[in-house]
């Protein structure tokens, strides 16, 4: 790091806050950096890990959700028909077209059921997120990893260049977490044409209400003209539902068929359907949050700027930047200080940062100065990388050895899956502190049943980072 930059800079970016929290934006008027229910909000202030939309819920969905709680003793829809239909006609396409779950979260591993099984090959990019390559893995399905170009995009070129008789899936996540960037819409339409026959591509669009790069183009449109395209989208960004855990595909009427085909029904609540339709409706508060966003974005080029750190532009609600020596260890100071972000993903010193409030934004630069002005002392503690060592031994027929390393203090999950994608059992589902665990399998189910010989997956998940290994059981 540099040390000829000013180190004075809370005034400089106090006044970009007070600057900017009444910005006047064309066609939006004055919006205010406040979320519309500050209910226990001290329990989330400083959480800029996760990207959540920091106005909350539209308020035309909190009192959905309210009239709702009366309801809650029956039964909801079953099937999601009224989402889908709504979501749909949103769209200019039909309610066959949709298929909702659960947050994305459900709706990826149902495309990966639908697509991915033993023998299948997956191809995507690297570093992106890592749920449907996850999801592979726990189907038996292989996983190819196409790294980013040198400016951070997505590789289309190289993705249709590792397309081999296996593949059965390209997953694409635009914008690209956690790099936050699009690929070329020319790019992806050449892509498309020279797909080749029985691939399917799915596209993450969680965060396309943010973009505005005119390189962009959702990739709905494909749908309409045939192709083998497959779109995710959530409620939980910009519409502000992420507790309610609202997400869905968009996919040709055969697709979304076999989509669904695994789902089980009703797992999206009463409440959560009711607060989804009426989030849908208010197009005000997607408005708000987008322009919200843009002005926390805008405060942290002018603090990254102003502290003299390289960053990626963002065309999502957070933004990658370099800090310039070890992100861990700021990480680790940063969260002292009450503010939570993401570090990973092979870059070891890159953060992520959502945006939030103005005065969260404000906090966590003036953190961010005090660190980077005084230096990461060589004392600080070393936040572990996420990783799941290999099973020890491997093959193994009494008991074997699993050692897993957590980056925080977050519910973790590790679970074993057949080469079938059934889940066998679960070794760990609960909160974990930050370090190294170890835990034992004995070769057997959750009944107590020994499993048969063969090869077996391992599953590990913590917040956004997920990551699987393989191990023998012999009898």
């Amino acid at each position: 790091m540099s040390n000829g930059r000013n180190v004075s800079r809370r005034g400089f970016i106090g006044a970009a806050a007070a600057a900017m929290s009444f910005v006047y934006l064309p066609g939006v008027g004055r919006v205010q950096a406040r979320p519309h229910m500050d209910i226990r909000a001290d329990d989330y202030s400083g959480r800029l890990c996760y990207n959540e939309n920091p106005l909350g819920p539209s308020p035309a969905a909190l009192a959905a959700l309210q009239d709702a709680a009366t309801l809650a003793h029956r039964y909801g829809d079953w099937y999601n028909s009224g989402i889908e239909s709504q979501i749909g006609a949103m769209l200019g396409l039909s309610g066959s077209n949709i298929c909702a779950g659960a947050g994305a979260t459900e709706v990826i591993r149902l495309v990966a059921d639908a697509f991915l099984g033993p023998g299948d090959e997956m191809i995507t990019a690297d570093p992106s997120y890592t749920q449907m390559a996850s999801e592979a893995n726990a189907n038996g399905a292989s996983v190819v990893y196409v790294p980013l170009d040198g400016d951070h995009n997505i590789d289309l070129s190289a993705m249709m260049a590792a397309i081999g008789p296996s593949t059965t899936l390209v997953s694409l996540v635009n914008p690209n977490n956690p790099i936050a960037k699009v690929f070329d819409k020319t790019d992806m339409e050449n892509f498309i044409d020279n797909l080749p026959g029985g691939v399917v591509v799915v596209v993450d669009e969680a965060y396309h209400d943010y973009v505005h790069s005119p390189d962009y183009e959702s990739c709905l449109r494909y749908i309409g003209a045939g192709e083998p395209v497959v779109v995710i989208r959530t409620l939980s960004k910009v519409y502000g539902l992420a507790g309610a855990r609202i997400g869905y595909a968009a996919a040709s009427s055969e697709y979304a068929g076999m989509i669904g085909g695994s789902q089980q029904w009703g797992t999206i609540s009463r409440p959560s359907q009711a607060a989804a339709e009426a989030a849908l409706g208010d197009s005000q508060h997607v408005t708000d949050t987008v322009a919200l966003n843009d002005q926390a974005k805008a405060m942290l080029v002018a603090g990254f700027t102003s502290l003299g750190l390289d960053y990626i532009p963002s065309e999502t609600s957070f933004m990658m930047f370099d800090t310039g020596t070890d992100a861990n260890s700021v990480r680790s100071q940063l969260g002292s200080l009450g503010y939570q972000v993401r570090t990973g993903w092979g870059m070891p010193q890159h953060i992520r940062v959502s945006t939030g409030t103005l005065t969260e934004i404000q906090g966590f630069l003036d953190a961010l100065e005090s660190i980077l002005t005084v230096g990461v002392p060589e004392t600080s503690p070393v936040v572990p990388a996420f990783a799941l060592y290999p099973a020890y031994p491997n093959p193994f027929n009494a008991h074997c050895q699993l050692k897993v390393v957590l980056p925080a203090d977050e519910p973790a999950s590790l679970s074993i899956y057949d080469l079938q994608g059934r889940k066998i059992r679960s070794l760990i589902n609960r909160p974990l502190s930050a370090g190294t665990h170890t835990v034992d399998w004995d070769g057997k189910d959750y009944a107590g049943r020994t499993v048969a010989s063969g090869t077996y997956v391992l599953n590990l998940i913590q917040g956004e980072y997920a990551t699987s290994g393989q191990v023998s059981f012999v009898k």
